[in-house]
């Protein structure tokens, strides 16, 4: 199936949350455009969606930092690929978006982290080269905001 990808817009903001939902992160639509309206804004972020017969079918946001032991770099903050369109490419592309801009903005690299429960992401991103770089564990404390 052909699919094109562009640059989010506020009005992807339901099936942006439609599509995290499927993940396991439900998200309401407006709690979604109220991230995206801010997103979009930012010199240091990219939301870009993949669009096949004119509906939103996966989504990537990726976000460019300057870190001080390793520099420059853009990571994948979130990639979401409907289940009827894995498969066909549009990981890849939306992956191939992200890469172009952080060339663009001189990163030295790209990172994306995985969840150890997500299997198919880790014969994905291999894939399309890739490579494990280290093994963390992630803390989180809930500020109850």
């Amino acid at each position: 199936m052909e699919f094109s990808v562009r640059e989010a817009t506020a009005d992807d903001a339901a099936p942006i949350a439609g599509l995290s939902g499927e993940l396991g992160y439900p998200r309401g639509a407006e709690t979604v455009r109220a991230s995206l309206v801010r997103l979009l804004g930012a010199a240091d972020q990219r939301v870009y969606v993949a669009e096949a017969g004119g509906r939103v079918c996966g989504w990537l946001q990726a976000h460019s930092c300057e870190v001080l032991e390793s520099g420059q770099r853009v990571e994948v903050m979130g990639l979401v690929v409907s289940p009827a369109m894995r498969r066909c490419g549009v990981g890849r592309a939306l992956m191939a978006r992200a890469e172009a801009w952080a060339r663009e903005a001189s990163a030295g690299y790209v990172v994306v982290r995985s969840n150890v429960r997500r299997t198919e992401s880790h014969a994905f991103y291999p894939s399309i080269g890739y490579a494990p770089s280290k093994t963390q564990a992630v803390y989180r404390k809930s500020l109850g905001a």
